[in-house]
């Protein structure tokens, strides 16, 4: 396990199934965790895997929608407020839809996708970069996804949009590296969530990676050991 001792991470979509492993995985790393939250219904879900194994004042949660400009910059200084600066960012909140050609796709349909995966990513990342310049640390983690890196028919707008989060990695990444501030993605291909499962009844899912091994490539990547990595998109596929 990667050690994250009194790191301050902020993870978006942390109440998510990634995200809630992911949390996990940094609390036990010792970092102290900030979780945005819009669903309800899943705060139990995160309190419930969590229970009564770290502190109470390891775990910030805050409503709020990080997709509006003016809620995510509220988050950021609240974290702020509450533990003194942001070390670490992980992008995880996002969502999916596919299912149509790109002659049907609708422009609300399109921009849905850029408004759910690219906005949210863009937003945290401008929150906190300033942050992680003037402390000289930092490292922010994205996630985009397979089909983002090879596209995919039928699903033009979630591929373009995650596509987008790899391009701009690319991008952060140059901007912020003379500050030590280290920006990657990852990019799974369909994890081993219980929505999947049910989604996808009949697919093979023990070639599924599961949520806690992606959320240790996460702690990595986001870790004082991870010195020289920046701008790279990290497979995160297993044999799915």
């Amino acid at each position: 396990m990667e050690k994250l001792e009194d790191k301050v991470a902020i993870i978006t979509g942390g109440t998510g199934a990634l995200g809630r492993a992911a949390v996990e995985t940094f609390l036990a790393a010792g970092a102290k965790v900030a979780v945005p939250w819009i669903v309800e219904a899943e705060v139990p879900m995160l309190h419930e895997r969590l229970g009564s194994r770290f502190p109470s004042d390891q775990l910030m949660l805050a409503r709020a929608n990080i997709g509006i400009e003016a809620e995510a910059g509220r988050f950021v200084e609240g974290v702020v407020k509450r533990f003194g600066r942001v070390d670490i960012l992980a992008n995880l909140v996002g969502g999916f839809w596919g299912g149509k050609p790109i002659s049907e796709t609708t422009v609300e349909e399109w921009q849905a996708m850029f408004d759910l995966n690219l906005k949210p990513t863009f937003l945290m990342c401008r929150a906190v970069a300033p942050i992680m310049q003037k402390n000289k640390y930092g490292r922010i983690v994205s996630v985009t996804s397979r089909s983002g890196l090879t596209g995919a028919g039928d699903f033009a707008a979630y591929a373009v949009a995650k596509g987008a989060i790899a391009t701009f990695t690319s991008s952060l990444a140059e901007e912020l590296l003379p500050d030590n501030v280290l920006v990657n993605a990852i990019a799974p291909s369909t994890i081993d969530t219980e929505a999947n499962r049910k989604a996808m009844p009949k697919a093979k899912h023990e070639n599924w990676v599961k949520p806690e091994d992606i959320a240790e490539t996460l702690a990595y990547l986001c870790s004082e050991d991870c010195r020289v990595t920046s701008g790279a998109v990290i497979p995160v596929y297993g044999r799915a």
